[in-house]
């Protein structure tokens, strides 16, 4: 586990939550100048980020993606489909950008190589690398890493149904209310849009609830701030007047899977212990 320093861009013109990590001072004057700029942008007027022409060229290119196992497996239980997209309509839900300066960033595809673009937009199924620390006397697992997308995911198979993963290889897009979202895949946006390039392949998702949106962790935008008259959008992430900057020190994420037995009385088959 390395100390690399990580560059914070955080959304600022939507006021700051309470973020253990954000040493720097923090200055009021900028904060009141993000707030007002946010303020003072035209109301929000629904828009569509789907390019029909585009997709309709790409069903072929896309199509082999619809059958692949760790997609279906992503998408489980969700209505979605395969498209391009245009990502300046696109609101975000996610605060901040944490930017690794250590970390070698992907190649950008220029803007209308469909190929790169879809290889960037459907990578391969990401590689998990984590630390495992067993401790049995406490019949404890322990996973860290310094990657903060590891998480559990729930498998169907009765004799592994936890899995350990780094989040979605997917570029994906959520439908939700009449207004589009960034669902995954907000550092592959920022570096796509600093490079002038906006039409991306993508799975959108048609959301029902927040929690199929995906924004439900408490250090995202609230629900309020996401369907206010002026909304944060990713494309926010580029403009200084409304992003605060600051570096912070390289994060562990850990996940623990403690183990436990017990015996309750038989309800429902007869059988009584």
């Amino acid at each position: 586990m390395t100390q690399a320093r990580v560059h914070v861009r955080e959304l600022a013109g939507w006021g700051l939550d309470e973020y253990q990590f954000r040493h720097a001072p923090i200055d009021d004057a900028r904060l009141s100048q993000a707030a007002l700029a946010a303020a003072e942008r035209p109301s929000f007027q629904p828009e569509s980020a789907l390019l029909p022409q585009e997709t309709e060229l790409l069903l072929d290119a896309l199509a082999p993606h619809t059958t692949r196992a760790d997609l279906l497996a992503e998408m489980s239980g969700l209505s979605w489909s395969l498209g391009v997209v245009d990502l300046r309509p696109l609101l975000a839900f996610q605060r901040r950008l944490s930017i690794r300066p250590d970390v070698p960033t992907l190649p950008v595809p220029i803007r209308k190589d469909w190929p790169a673009l879809v290889n960037f937009s459907f990578g391969p199924q990401k590689r998990t690398e984590c630390e495992i620390i067993r401790d049995p006397a406490s019949r404890t697992l322990v996973f860290r890493s310094e990657n903060p997308n590891l998480q559990f995911g729930i498998r169907g198979e009765a004799a592994f149904p936890l899995n350990v993963h780094t989040g979605s290889p997917f570029f994906e897009i959520a439908r939700f209310r009449d207004r589009w979202f960034l669902r995954d895949g907000y550092h592959r946006a920022y570096a796509l849009l600093k490079a002038g390039v906006f039409e991306m392949p993508a799975v959108i998702v048609q959301a029902g609830t927040i929690e199929e949106l995906g924004a439900t962790q408490p250090w995202f935008f609230p629900e309020e701030i996401l369907f206010s008259g002026t909304p944060p959008r990713v494309v926010d992430f580029l403009n200084d007047d409304l992003v605060l900057e600051y570096d912070r020190p390289a994060l562990i994420k850990t996940l623990r899977i403690t183990m436990e037995e017990s015996l309750t009385l038989a309800t429902s088959s007869g059988e009584q212990l």
